[in-house]
């Protein structure tokens, strides 16, 4: 027995290498298709999310361009912001939730100091209509004011990153 013949050859290496090679590389194009499988998963969710997030901050913008249209909250805008109000329940964070809510409170109190003034037992003409004229139109005049603030509270939900 010489040395020779107890060291293998290349090709012995070579075939005995090959099932492990090819099962190697098989895994490897098996794990790149599982993350661009999970990568578009992912994006296609976000898209999913941003389309319905996208609809409530649209509702939310159709509140605001209803009250400029009318200069006040009218009551066809109420279902309007409480229909952004529900949407916008699950699909962000409390920071917006909670500010919907300070919307709509003002919203309310907007609407209930305009019946003062102008419903069926609308206050006479002195001190107190002043006082409740002057803050109905700071309230008008903050609800306007949402409208150009808006965008920034929204803007970290509608990225894609």
């Amino acid at each position: 027995m010489t040395y020779t013949q107890n060291v293998p050859s290349w090709l012995d290496i070579a075939i005995k290498l090959t099932p492990a090679f090819v099962t190697l590389v098989v895994g490897s194009f098996g794990v790149c298709i599982a993350f661009n499988q999970y990568r578009v998963s992912r994006d296609k969710l976000r898209l999913d999310l941003f389309d319905k997030r996208i609809t409530a901050y649209e509702k939310l913008q159709e509140y605001f361009i209803c009250v400029l249209r009318e200069g006040r909250v009218k009551d066809d805008a109420l279902p309007i912001l409480a229909e952004a109000r529900y949407k916008s329940f699950f699909l962000f964070g409390s920071d917006i939730t909670d500010y919907i809510d300070e919307i709509w409170s003002s919203a309310i109190k907007h609407r209930k100091l305009h019946l003062k003034l102008y419903g069926s037992n609308s206050l006479p003409v002195g001190e107190e209509r002043n006082k409740v004229c002057d803050e109905e139109t700071k309230l008008l005049e903050w609800i306007i004011t949402q409208q150009t603030d808006s965008p920034n509270r929204y803007l970290k939900y509608m990225r894609f990153q």
